[in-house]
């Protein structure tokens, strides 16, 4: 509690000095933590960040006007990012990180006086890895990166089992009308054994009278 009374204390100072300095317009000011817990709110033991953040200043007309990296912020160690000398008006500031998934509104519109005091908004995010393996907050429903993937391959090899199994129908069906069993031709009979008749014996014909 105390480190976080400190930063808070240690970004009023910077942003109260930043103010001394300005020359006129408004400001406007985001500030990052990481919200570990995901429940939007900055909480004991939960740090700011410091990098890996980008903020786009829109005007009234949903037009980029400025610009800038949360690492390359003079107060990157508060986690703020400020724009300034702003003119009186609507503004909005819109978040992008590559390594962070939000866990507060992304886009944020406000309107800014011209009288110097920063209008300051909390960002909360967490690492994108952690998020993923982190528990569903409560009323989320939680999805495992692995269960889709399951299901994907169990479709698909239902698919590939459907395929083979239709393949081996039409294929028994093509055996079955090409190579099918032809009727057997009518076996051949003998001429000789429908007539009925006794085949006639052969007599020598030696020239010799047989015994009586």
């Amino acid at each position: 509690m105390p480190r976080i009374l400190f930063s808070l204390l240690l970004t009023t100072f910077m942003l109260v000095a930043t103010t001394v300095t300005a020359q006129s317009g408004g400001q406007f000011c985001v500030r990052a933590f990481e919200d570990v817990n995901a429940n939007g709110q900055i909480d004991p033991g939960e740090n700011l960040l410091t990098r890996g953040i980008n903020v786009n200043l829109l005007d009234a007309n949903n037009v980029t006007i400025a610009s800038a990296l949360l690492d390359q912020s003079p107060t990157a160690a508060q986690g703020v990012v400020c724009f300034q000398f702003l003119a009186a008006g609507q503004y909005t500031i819109s978040i992008t990180s590559a390594e962070f998934q939000p866990t507060t509104p992304a886009s944020i519109t406000t309107s800014i006086s011209d009288s110097g005091v920063p209008e300051v908004v909390e960002f909360g995010a967490r690492s994108i890895t952690a998020a993923a393996t982190a528990p569903a907050a409560a009323g989320e429903t939680s999805v495992l990166p692995d269960e889709n993937q399951i299901i994907r391959i169990l479709l698909a090899g239902l698919g590939a089992l459907v395929v083979i199994i239709g393949m081996s129908i039409v294929g028994m069906v093509i055996y079955a009308l090409a190579f099918r069993r032809r009727p057997l031709p009518p076996p051949s009979i003998d001429p000789r054994r429908t007539t009925g008749s006794i085949p006639a014996v052969k007599t020598p014909t030696t020239g010799s009278t047989p015994k009586v």
